[in-house]
């Protein structure tokens, strides 16, 4: 498995022995297994010490100054070049107390000592203070049928909904579950873990091991989400080995974006039977779900980093983790590796989108912006006229598919699960929860007073500009809409206010929220994270039904890899039918992908290993509706956009079969990255423009873009990389402050 790589946490003590030089230097060294050192929660620690000592009763292990009796696990001879003969021994620290704490071990009159720096399970630890108010599982607003939220545990049970405390825990619990011979029948109740059902199917895991096919499911409380652990396992054989496991963790991600403050009544699944078969652990929890609060990707990456340290403590150290999930657990996917990369070794988002800023400032200038100006009867315009503005494949991906969405750079736009007495209104509950995903990142962004609105409450600031955007630029020069639309759209589209409301004038993004989203990550690049994990990009194609769930993002993110790193070899697009799932083929080849990964001891640069570690057979591929492959680099070839071809003027097959198409932001002429929140500004250059305008025109234009037109050309304010292993607080290491480490 890889380690955490941001800090060093290891500590290696060579000492010569008094008054003679041994023929071979003792060697003595510790180091944290399930985490980073300084980001230990819950009270446990598995460490690993590595020593020239092969015995370790000769081992003592203190404690703050106190000796603790200790059995060691022996994991067997370490092969190293420089100390070719060395041991190592594993232990599980319990009882740290919340803060810095002082672990040493010795052997005779050397030692190694580390410092652990301990946070409560209940968090948090890199987030920023908790969200308040939070909703525990037992609070929850009834869903739409007036039916209480219940969680649902996968053995046809439900979880005791009572919280032990006011950070909504709840207890934890072991269930068993088995796969029937009926191979109608889903995952079975265990009810006796004494007995063996007359219907008990077997399995054979990756490593080629017979087992009764029992699942163990483990439910409890972590970072205030509700977690879950599901693995093969006997009842009968003790926990202490988990013999049908194949050392592989399986994280999910569940989709939606919601800004948080409830603590959820689902995870992204963990009862995956191919997976779990073949030997694969699976968690996932609560708040990894973006419909539950997961679209605040730190509050989802910490609560990863947490569930993950609890998984190696008390199952085990995986050699890899694996991410998985669709739509916004596609988002998590990508922010998580790009920001806090050591959580997951490889992932496999699919129906992806890059980020949620990004993906928001399309959603939101179609649904409030766009529509309001085109559906006006007065104008008459055909749907295909409007779809030509966003570049669309139909007129309802706007309209319909992104129209009927909440809006989640909306305060109101809050989640069903939060009671309707407890939610923000201007006039009639300014004190109420503010449901903006920027609200529920307040402790990235910051706040400030918006004196217009409330002079007494500060909101969360926002990075979504427009200013200088041609709405409709490239449809105008494809002729698909004439001058008078073109300027009629660019001069009364406007913006909103941070409560959501359209005003008349352009939007301008707050100048600090636009960098904070850059520096801290928010909004995805080829660089950090990202240039150090491989990813299988998994594309059901849904264009053609006018779903959100465009294809054009698997290329948008692809984009900034290749601009950042010059290719984007770490990145594959699979693409597909809906009715096709290459689910476990992914899985599969993400395997193979991190073996050889890790095979791979030596000093190459990370990117480039990954790259040459590809399985020679996973390559940017397509299927037909039978399933035929067809394997070829998947292109965008937006100059081809509005020609008869669509976007194929290069022949691909695959873009025959599954066109990408825009949004309003590559219509507008932004790059394919679509990573600009705030456009430089440029003259207006006539050349931009294959029509040619009349003098009232022009004059026209020149008043609607005072300040000038996006220059497309030239990075977006504020625009680089973002660093990595950001702190909000409590945690004070790189712990991020007005836009500095």
């Amino acid at each position: 498995m890889s380690r955490y790589t941001q800090v060093c946490f290891s500590l290696i003590v060579i000492v010569a022995l008094a008054g003679c030089r041994p023929p071979e230097p003792t060697h003595l060294s510790m180091e944290v297994l399930s985490g980073q050192p300084h980001l230990v929660t819950g009270g446990n620690a598995l460490v690993q010490v590595t020593t020239s000592v092969p015995a370790s009763q000769s081992l003592i292990l203190s404690i703050n100054g106190a000796v603790v009796p200790t059995v060691f696990t022996d994991t067997g001879s370490i092969d190293t070049e420089l100390f070719p003969e060395l041991y190592g021994y594993r232990t599980l620290l319990k009882g740290l107390n919340e803060g810095s704490n002082i672990v040493q071990i010795s052997e005779g009159s050397h030692s190694a000592q580390l410092t652990l720096v301990n946070y409560p399970i209940t968090g948090p630890v890199i987030s920023g203070p908790h969200q308040q108010p939070y909703f525990c599982l037992n609070q929850l607003s009834p869903s739409r049928n007036g039916d209480k939220r219940r969680f649902a545990i996968g053995n046809g049970e439900f979880l005791d909904d009572t919280p032990l405390d006011e950070f909504c825990t709840l207890p934890t619990r072991t269930d068993y579950v088995y796969r029937s011979t009926e191979v109608e029948q889903n995952f079975q109740p265990l009810a006796d873990i004494t007995a063996r059902p007359s219907d008990l199917a077997t399995t054979v895991n990756s490593e080629g091991i017979e087992l009764p096919f029992i699942v163990r499911i483990e439910t409890g409380t972590i970072n205030r989400a509700i977690y879950q652990i599901a693995v093969l396992h006997d009842p009968l054989k003790p926990t202490s080995s988990f013999e049908g496991w194949n050392e592989r963790l399986l994280y999910s991600f569940g989709g939606g974006c919601e800004p948080g403050y409830f603590q959820g009544a689902g995870t992204a699944g963990v009862l995956r039977e191919s997976a779990l078969g073949l030997g694969y652990a699976i968690a996932s929890s609560s708040l990894n779900v973006g419909a539950q609060g997961g679209c605040n990707d730190v509050i989802s990456a910490e609560t990863a980093m947490m569930v993950k340290e609890h998984f190696i403590e008390n199952y085990g150290e995986p050699r890899y983790t694996i991410g998985n999930g669709g739509s916004g657990g596609a988002m998590q996917q990508l922010l998580i590796a790009g920001a806090y990369p050591g959580i997951l070794d490889g992932i496999i988002p699919g129906m992806t989108f890059s980020d949620a800023i990004t993906y928001m400032t399309d959603s939101q200038e179609c649904s409030l912006l766009l529509r309001n100006f085109v559906n006006d009867p007065a104008r008459q315009l055909s749907d295909d006229v409007k779809a030509s503005i966003g570049g669309w494949p139909n007129w309802y991906l706007c309209n319909e598919s992104l129209g009927s969405r909440p809006d989640r750079v909306s305060p109101y736009g809050c989640s069903a699960e939060i009671p309707v007495a407890a939610r923000y209104d201007a006039l009639n509950n300014p004190d109420g929860v503010r449901c903006s995903i920027y609200d529920g990142m307040k402790n990235v962004f910051g706040e400030k007073l918006f004196d217009e609105i409330n002079s007494e409450r500060a909101f969360a600031i926002s990075p979504h500009d427009n200013v200088g955007v041609q709405y409709g630029l490239q449809a105008l020069n494809a002729g698909l809409i004439d001058a008078t639309l073109f300027l009629d759209l660019n001069q009364q589209i406007g913006g909103w206010d941070i409560d959501f409301k359209p005003i008349t004038q352009r939007v301008e993004g707050h100048d600090d929220a636009i960098r904070i989203a850059y520096e801290t990550g928010r909004v995805t690049n080829g660089l950090a994270g990202l240039s150090r994990v491989p990813v299988i990009d998994d594309r059901p194609y849904l264009d053609h039904e006018g779903n959100f769930h465009a294809s054009v993002y698997s290329f948008t993110t692809r984009a900034r890899l290749e601009r950042d790193n010059g290719h984007a070899d770490n990145y594959v697009i699979r693409r597909h039918s809906a009715s096709l799932s290459l689910a476990d083929e992914n899985l599969a080849l993400m395997d193979q992908w991190l073996a050889a990964i890790r095979a791979d001891r030596s000093n190459t640069d990370m990117l480039q290993k990954i790259v040459q570690a590809r399985p020679e057979n996973l390559q940017d591929d397509c299927f037909t509706e039978t399933g035929e492959r067809i394997v070829e680099k998947a292109v965008y070839d937006r100059a081809s956009l509005f020609k008869p071809e669509g976007n194929n003027s290069q022949g691909s097959q695959c873009n025959s079969l599954y066109p990408p198409h825009a949004g309003l932001r590559l219509v507008a002429g932004g790059p394919l990255s679509n990573d600009v929140l705030k456009c430089e500004l440029k003259p207006i250059d006539p050349d931009d423009y294959t029509v040619e305008f009349s003098a009232a025109e022009k004059s026209r234009l020149a008043d609607i873009f005072p300040m000038g037109v996006c220059d497309w050309e030239k990075p977006g304010l504020y625009q680089s990389s973002n660093q990595t292993w950001l702190s909000f607080g409590p945690s004070p290491v790189n712990q991020y402050q007005s836009g500095t480490r």
